[in-house]
């Protein structure tokens, strides 16, 4: 048997459950490592062979109607007009679907030096750079877990974020939350480094390529009063503004052909509406279950954004009751979880909500059955359920792909996890904010009881 002294001197990369001589460490510690690394290792082989490897492909994915929009920008030209950004994708990609784009002008500006690149070269580039933001959201997230020491939880930890099956959605489709997700994460990180300059600049980058996340992590931090993030920001955003502006745009006709792709998207009876018509499987918004139950338009959205301001105004009361000290991974998470139950988001944004795993994980609190419910909701998450659905529904017979179960419950099992999760976060902020109260009591009592104690000794 090994001594202290010799424990000791082995490197902290070692990780803890290896430390010792071979009788030692158990065959099924051992095992475990060897799974964790072959499921690792088979994910980041699903990202490299199924998006790299066919990267100079035609492809119409997030990316290519992005990079149309882009270059459409950089020559002066309407990047909203529809029939002119189909045939400038079919030129400049070689795929003739129609593209609708509704992306904010802003992230034209960002994406635009790649525009330089002809489409392979670009889509090879962007994905390079999305493997790299997988890498930078599994890092950042151990940092803001603790930077918990390398073992066979932090292994697990890392397997489970490689085979998150949104994050693996948002590469196959080269979706900006691949940039997105990192840089809101590493804001988080510099604002607990008191580096709120800088935090504010990656989420007005953050913002400016999908308003949908970034909006709602400044949001956060204006109510905690963080003025140089939001000053950070809204200076990045100017610039950025500024370069859009600079270049020759038409605008008034690009507002107008905003509009009809909205409606192109949005309207009952579109891809992204929540009637008959819309995709079978990739609308997440509460209004596709609701119009199952009420087959109105009018009913349906009046009562899941009224879901959504009563869940936001119950947030900020949390939140002030506990004096903003609720933990950021916590309050961040649920307010993003909070923006999926109306407003739309793709499937691609849901990696955004492991940020709540950072406090569900933390080692100084206690484990509680909110937590444990956070993590079981998150294994359910990261099946590959669309993927199978997809895959699934040819074979179908039409009792079951039209039976109003599985076209309320089967077919939309995303928006239903996501509605559980929103109160499961909810009530982790309750409990939170009743623990810090409680604390606050006997903080507040145990000093009340010196003081008389005190006083008493001075009579």
């Amino acid at each position: 048997m090994n001594s202290p002294e010799a424990d000791r001197g082995i490197p902290e990369l070692v990780p803890a459950d290896l430390r010792g001589t071979g009788q030692r460490i158990s065959w099924r510690i051992r095992a475990a490592y060897l799974l964790l690394g072959v499921v690792a290792l088979l994910m980041v082989s699903d990202f490299v062979l199924r998006a790299l490897v066919p990267a100079f492909e035609p492809a119409r994915t997030d990316f290519s109607e992005l990079y149309t929009s882009a270059w459409l920008w950089r020559h002066g030209q309407n990047s909203y007009n529809s029939s002119l950004a189909t045939a400038t994708q079919q030129r400049l990609v070689g795929v003739s679907v129609q593209a609708a784009p509704i992306y904010p002008p802003t992230a034209f500006v960002l994406v635009s030096p790649f525009t330089f690149l002809p489409w392979g070269w670009a889509n090879f580039v962007w994905l390079l750079l999305g493997l790299a933001g997988v890498a930078a959201t599994v890092f950042l997230l151990w940092r803001l877990c603790g930077s918990r020491p390398w073992g066979l939880g932090t292994m697990a930890f890392i397997t489970f974020l490689l085979s998150f099956d949104p994050l693996h959605q948002a590469f196959h489709l080269g979706n900006a939350a691949l940039l997105v997700v990192p840089l809101v994460f590493w804001a988080i990180l510099l604002v607990e480094s008191e580096q709120d300059w800088w935090a504010g600049m990656a989420i007005g980058i953050a913002a400016c390529l999908k308003p949908q996340i970034g909006v709602w992590v400044l949001l956060y931090y204006l109510l905690r009063g963080r003025k140089q993030v939001i000053l950070g920001a809204l200076t990045t955003g100017a610039l950025i503004a500024a370069v859009l502006l600079w270049r020759p745009f038409p605008f008034f006709n690009a507002i107008s052909d905003y509009r009809t792709n909205l409606h192109y998207w949005f309207d009952p009876g579109r891809p992204f509406g929540f009637t008959e018509g819309a995709f079978p499987f990739h609308v997440n918004i509460l209004q596709i279950i609701l119009y199952r139950l009420l087959h109105s338009v009018f009913a349906s959205n009046l009562i899941a954004h009224t879901l959504f301001v009563i869940g936001v105004a119950v947030w900020i009361a949390m939140l002030w009751r506990a004096r903003f000290r609720i933990p950021a991974s916590l309050a961040i998470s649920s307010l993003l979880a909070l923006s999926f139950l109306s407003l739309y988001h793709s499937v691609s944004d849901a990696t955004a909500l492991t940020l709540a795993l950072c406090w569900a994980l933390e080692e100084r609190q206690p484990w509680t059955r909110i937590k444990m419910a956070t993590c079981m909701l998150f294994l359910l998450l990261a099946l590959p359920g669309h993927s199978a659905l997809m895959r699934l529904s040819p074979y179908l017979g039409a009792s079951i792909a039209t039976a109003w179960w599985w076209n309320l419950f089967v077919a939309r099992y995303f928006v239903w996890l996501l509605l559980v999760l929103n109160i499961v976060l909810l009530f982790g902020l309750w409990d939170s904010t009743r623990s810090m109260r409680v604390s606050d009591h006997e903080k507040t009592g145990d000093s009340s009881t010196q003081l008389a104690n005190r006083v008493r000794r001075t009579t």
